[in-house]
């Protein structure tokens, strides 16, 4: 199996786990009157899922030649699509869950400028950033000392994001010291799409040391939620490998 196909397999194996955990999400979401994603992870996510599912930045990484960019860029638009459902949740009965007034009242407007200045930041950094060309890829027939943010398919950005999830996750779980809007398949889930995740950079080539320390940070974050929501599991009398 040549190096496209490896990409694709791998990239597949990415959408296999990421898929069911927003999925779950979703479900518990409306099933329990709650959301399952920590807001500013949202506020996160929800924009960088949109600017590569509308063709705003680069969907498929520069190394990846024969990268099929329309279905890359269509399952992103879908993972936008999907978030809109667990935004909407946010926002039906996130507010309910604050008992501070001045966040009970200023709730939507705060959502609403989390949202956009999320947004701006991500698809300015990505358009005017860049890295160092370690790794010697042509563009155009020329070999530039940076490459563009823009052109990556969007890593940097991806694997910070992921980070800060990791540790809102956690924050999550341990201020509401319950399983509301969580379950043990959404944490594994969640562990294995960044793994698989990692992975494709990987054998694309495409990793540089911040990439690997924030995938190692990551890693360690969703290992450390798995363990902790298997053990709430266990502490409310539920089987871990039942809840999903």
């Amino acid at each position: 199996m040549d190096e496209n196909n490896v990409g694709l397999v791998v990239s597949y194996a990415l959408i296999g786990f990421w898929l069911p955990a927003y999925v779950l999400v979703i479900w518990h979401g409306f099933k329990e009157k709650t959301y399952g994603m920590p807001i500013v992870a949202m506020c996160g996510n929800w924009p960088w899922e949109i600017m590569l599912g509308a063709g705003m930045v680069r969907a498929c990484p520069i190394a990846w030649e024969a990268c099929p960019q329309p279905l890359i860029q269509g399952l992103n638009a879908g993972a936008a699509v999907l978030d809109a459902f667990i935004v909407y949740t946010i926002f039906k009965f996130g507010r309910d869950k604050f008992s501070d007034s001045l966040m009970r009242r200023y709730y939507y407007p705060i959502l609403i400028f989390g949202l956009v200045s999320s947004a701006a930041i991500q698809y300015t950094a990505t358009v005017e950033l860049g890295f160092p060309n370690i790794f010697d890829l042509a563009i155009g027939g020329q070999t530039p000392d940076y490459l563009p943010l823009q052109d990556q398919g969007g890593p940097l950005t991806a694997f910070g994001l992921t980070l800060l999830a990791g540790v809102l996750f956690i924050t999550m779980l341990r201020q509401r010291d319950s399983l509301e809007g969580q379950s043990f398949y959404i944490a594994l889930f969640m562990l294995l799409g960044n793994f698989f995740a990692y992975l494709f950079l990987f054998l694309l080539g495409e990793i540089i040391g911040v990439i690997t320390v924030l995938y190692v940070g990551t890693l360690l974050l969703n290992f450390i939620y798995v363990a902790m929501v298997y053990r709430k599991c266990r502490a409310l009398g539920i089987n871990p490998w039942l809840n999903f």
